[in-house]
């Protein structure tokens, strides 16, 4: 019998793609303009079922509101033992340019661009994207359930990772 030996992987490094992570940060203000009508100061809170039994929610609260940047506290919660914890998402949209950002998750924040993994805190190597990706994913599903009352969307595609 022969013994193959398999060359060993050389590991790749990552690295940031900025026109990407700029495009999601577009993309998540556009959609969050859509979903939260008045985010620049006029409204305070808005919230809505993501189902139809009225189990998980979307709490959402502008925290701060300044003449180029607001501040929005997003908060899904839904019907779960005291030990789990509702995500949480902090997120800045920049008026100036166009652009949304998760600043904050729950308790973490100050995210580096790039991770070696495995790390302490175990985050992904892309954890900044990955949670800005998330808040498109959330928002997408929010918009897909009809939330958003506004067309400002009806022409935006993601695309998946």
């Amino acid at each position: 019998m022969v013994k193959v030996l398999e060359r060993p992987r050389v590991k790749q490094s990552l690295t940031v793609s900025l026109p990407d992570h700029h495009s999601r940060c577009e993309i998540n203000y556009h959609l969050c303009l859509a979903l939260f009508p008045g985010c620049r100061g006029e409204q305070t809170s808005w919230s809505f079922s993501l189902d139809t039994v009225h189990e998980t929610a979307v709490r959402v609260d502008l925290e701060e509101a300044a003449p180029y940047t607001s501040t929005l506290l997003i908060t899904q919660t839904y019907l779960a033992p005291f030990y789990l914890q509702a995500p949480q998402l902090r997120v800045r949209l920049y008026h100036d340019v166009g652009m949304a950002e998760v600043i904050a998750w729950n308790r973490h924040r100050h995210w580096r661009p790039v991770y070696q993994y495995p790390n302490p805190s175990m985050y992904q190597p892309d954890e900044k994207m990955a949670l800005n990706r998330f808040l498109g994913e959330l928002l997408v599903h929010c918009r897909k359930l009809g939330i958003a009352r506004s067309t400002i969307c009806e022409s935006i595609r993601i695309n998946k990772n």
